[in-house]
């Protein structure tokens, strides 16, 4: 968030608020690290703030896959990354998904778990044999899977990768489990508008100032807005999608995933069909932090369930919205202490690339082990957005539910 010369006020005359640890956006990353946080330290002074509503960002915007995985097919992966680090990015996911279960199990919340698996589908022959590489490259490194040559949903599709440990929750349910967990003093609806570092960091909100020893920037696409020196290299994008109202048998058992990620579906408990992508079409559109829905894209979701559910083709749209993501320039999400000027005691930890569900517990985790263990994460260290020289290009394209 900027702040203008008209409204900078010294905030600390109207409320000043001290803690241990801030953390800035009360969405999965957050709320995970706030949770992580008081498990390692049960002492410390956690405090969580948020501009909107708990899990109103993103968090609470998507489509519910905890999937294994980044929005790159694993063979794209190696080629990008190498394949020492394509493992371990995968890795990372299935460690975040035992995270998410493992939650679930030591509280006694179940999040609407669907554990049946997913479909990563093929919406072309290229794709289909991309899958197929992605697929032989997985085996040999050990993930478990299976192939279908044809595909397993009858609804044409030209076959799929079955990853029998994804799964689907709802997740604001998780987001403010973790919280309630946490046991942190949580802020909704107070905007973080500016930061400065003196030896404590100082947050100055639409309501006081919070000094703080530690900060971890949790708030995906608008961490730029608080920390100029990642305008570069984010890039927010606007992700709609749309729910039918219940429709009369399921069509689906599983979170499914097609066109390398650009369409995503799935069936809830209550029957609603939920369809969200498609900005490929309008990529320039797509990008910014308003959350809008837009009636090209929406038409052209419609226009996908006509498509592949004819059975649902006159069943009422019920519920239609957007979400904004982060995007980085290499696909990677943002994780480390960040080492820019005057941002000293300021952690990152977010921007997911559309994959916020199946990596944001183990930032979580790994972000508050930084700052109190003094440990590593090389994979997604935030620095190397210093060195890189790469900005966004606008227009990219880019997927994930």
């Amino acid at each position: 968030m900027t702040i203008s010369f008209w409204l900078n006020e010294k905030s600390q005359e109207k409320s000043l608020r001290k803690c241990d640890l801030a953390v800035i956006g009360a969405g999965l990353t957050g709320a995970s690290t706030a949770y992580f946080a008081r498990r390692l330290k049960p002492d410390l002074d956690i405090i969580v703030v948020d501009g909107g509503r708990v899990a109103g960002g993103a968090s609470g915007r998507n489509a519910g896959f905890v999937l294994r995985g980044i929005s790159r097919y694993y063979d794209n992966c190696i080629k990008q990354y190498g394949r020492a680090k394509a493992r371990q990015i995968y890795q990372f996911g299935e460690e975040n998904q035992a995270l998410v279960k493992e939650f679930m199990a030591g509280h006694g919340v179940s999040l609407d778990y669907v554990g049946s698996g997913s479909y990563i589908l093929a919406s072309s022959i290229e794709e289909l044999e991309e899958l197929l590489a992605s697929a032989e490259l997985m085996k040999e490194d050990g993930f478990a899977l299976k192939f279908h040559r044809q595909d397993p949903l009858d609804r044409g599709f030209y076959g799929a990768i079955e990853n029998t440990d994804d799964f689907g929750i709802d997740p604001v349910k998780l987001v403010k489990a973790l919280l309630a967990a946490s046991e942190a003093q949580v802020f909704e609806q107070e905007t973080v508008l500016h930061l400065e570092c003196d030896g404590r960091v100082n947050l100055y909100t639409s309501s006081g100032a919070i000094e703080a020893e530690a900060v971890v920037l949790a708030n995906n696409a608008f961490m730029p807005l608080l920390l100029k020196e990642l305008l570069p290299h984010i890039k927010p994008v606007r992700g709609q999608m749309l729910a039918t109202a219940p429709l009369r048998k399921r069509l689906l058992d599983r979170v499914c995933y097609a066109n390398y990620g650009f369409e995503y579906f799935r069936q809830l408990q209550d029957l609603r069909l939920l369809v969200g992508g498609s900005r490929q079409h309008f990529a320039k559109e797509e990008e910014g932090w308003g959350e809008m829905i837009t009636a090209p894209l929406q038409e052209v979701l419609e226009h996908y369930i006509k498509e592949y559910f004819p059975e649902a083709a006159g069943v009422p749209i019920e519920y239609r919205w957007s979400g904004t993501m982060a995007f980085t320039n290499d696909g990677l999400p943002l994780l480390g202490r960040w080492l820019g000027e005057d941002a000293e005691g300021v952690y990152l930890a977010g921007a997911c690339n559309g994959h916020g569900l199946g990596l944001a517990m183990t930032l979580g985790r790994l972000v508050t082990e930084i700052i109190y263990k003094g440990s590593g994460c090389d994979i997604f260290d935030c620095n190397r957005l210093r060195s890189s020289g790469v900005k966004m290009e606008r227009g990219q394209l880019i997927s994930g539910p």
